[in-house]
């Protein structure tokens, strides 16, 4: 995954307060619960020494932000010297409400949840209709893009061309309106095949999720072939035909969407595995240190499970610098603490390092590695 979004976080050179909240609407009194869980954080964040500036800033992202509208979802928020960094909201809510404030931005959370959803597009169409919609590779009240193509049918064909029931076809007994409507189907494909490489190109999407008629979607595939589009084409359940269909594509979409991340993440596992083997990796936080403060890293793998985290030692002069001692820094004197994620992410964000989630069988880790750019 691409770190690129994170870099406005790392534009302050105060302390950052980081929030990230539960903002779930399931329930009838869900303004009360956010007000609540914002109220107890503030809280917490006042006592470890956030001034009222970044705390007014805080309460305001969070008081008018999307999440806040829809769904059960979090909210991720940053805050310097009273200057809001980001705002984002999390697919899935944080599994407990937590604040700090510390010298950089604790952004793992955020990172790890954007890891877990992929850009996409999603079609629904028959032979004459379709319909396109772009999604970011974040949670949204709505796509980022939406469109329609209303194709030709065969009622639009002149009647003197077309042969009816008890008039011959060609010679070889074929209808002759067969291969007109065949034309007329690849023709509207077309059409649809302009639409969604617009959505993809809007979103980067990492793959199109299709479901409707079987030829229609035949068509489609001719339409975006390998020359045209390099991402995969995931055929689901549900389609167009009204609220149910619609709804069931819907669903089938969000458990396409699943596996593909999971095959993703599975994917990237084994890279890291045969890498190790062939000195193209390190395994561990101490490895790895070394590798990021060299901007070695081509991909830091970090895991959610921060139960026993480390603190380590990072440097307000040299932002990619990371040591278990402030000995280990360019400057003793502008070393501080913080957890280890924290400074391991800035220094890959920093360097333009890729990241992952570290799984161990599927399951969230504590541990952390990373694959290199050139060999030990």
């Amino acid at each position: 995954m691409d770190l690129g979004f994170l870099r406005p976080l790392y534009e302050s050179d105060g302390p950052v307060a980081s929030v990230h909240l539960d903002t779930s609407r399931d329930t009838t009194d869900a303004d009360k619960k956010i007000e609540l869980r914002w109220r107890h954080l503030r809280e917490e964040l006042k006592a470890l020494g956030t001034d009222e500036a970044t705390l007014d800033v805080l309460e305001e992202a969070i008081g008018e932000g999307n999440s806040r509208a829809y769904g059960d979802h979090g909210q991720a928020v940053y805050a310097s010297e009273g200057r809001l960094l980001g705002e984002y909201t999390l697919t899935s809510p944080p599994g407990q409400d937590r604040a700090s404030f510390l010298p950089i931005p604790d952004a793992l959370p955020l990172t790890i949840d954007r890891g877990r959803r992929l850009p996409y597009v999603l079609v629904a169409l028959d032979r004459v209709k379709a319909k396109v919609y772009a999604y970011g590779g974040h949670p949204s009240e709505g796509p980022v893009l939406e469109s329609e193509n209303i194709g030709e049918n065969m009622q639009n064909i002149d009647g003197a061309t077309r042969i009816f029931p008890g008039q011959r076809g060609d010679a070889g007994g074929r209808r002759a309106d067969t291969g007109t409507a065949q034309d007329i189907w690849r023709e509207n494909a077309a059409g649809v095949a302009e639409l969604v490489r617009k959505a993809v190109a809007k979103v980067g999407a990492q793959a199109i999720i299709v479901g409707g008629d079987d030829e229609a979607i035949a068509y489609l595939r001719d339409n975006l072939g390998p020359r045209q589009l390099t991402i995969p084409i995931k055929v689901v359940a549900g389609g167009r035909g009204g609220i149910d269909a619609e709804e069931r594509l819907q669903e089938s979409a969000e458990e396409c969407l699943r596996e593909l991340v999971q095959r993703e993440q599975e994917q990237t596992i084994d890279d890291y595995h045969r890498k190790l083997a062939h000195d193209q990796a390190v395994r561990g936080t101490t490895p790895t240190l070394p590798m990021l403060s060299e901007g070695r890293v081509d991909t830091l793998l970090l895991g959610s499970d921060r139960e026993d985290e480390p603190h380590l030692w990072g440097s307000t002069t040299s932002p990619i610098l990371v040591d278990t001692s402030p000995r280990g820094l360019d400057d003793p004197n502008s070393a501080f603490q913080a957890p280890a994620s924290a400074l391991m992410l800035r220094s890959a964000v920093l360097s333009d390092a890729r990241f992952s989630e570290l799984l161990e069988e599927g399951e969230p880790s504590g541990d952390s590695g990373a694959t290199l750019r050139f060999p030990k």
